[in-house]
């Protein structure tokens, strides 16, 4: 069966409820328990040097999330 967010009551927060829960899963996952897909990581060093290559092209994460939490 597959697991559901109105399983957990997680359909019922907020948007900032719900990125503080997701920052605090994923803090929780060990260092080296997880391994992500080789392609994954080809794609994290391709945007990385990308951003390096054009650093006023982004934002920094805190300003965003202020942007994206702050949206109706």
């Amino acid at each position: 069966m597959a697991v559901t967010l109105e399983q957990f009551g997680l359909d019922r927060l907020q948007t900032a409820e719900r990125l503080e829960l997701l920052e605090l899963l994923w803090d929780s996952i060990e260092t080296g328990a997880y391994s992500p897909p080789e392609w994954h990581i080809h794609e994290l060093e391709r945007r990385r040097a990308e951003a390096d290559a054009n650093p006023a092209a982004g934002i920094p994460w805190e300003d965003f999330k202020v942007r994206w939490l702050d949206q109706p």
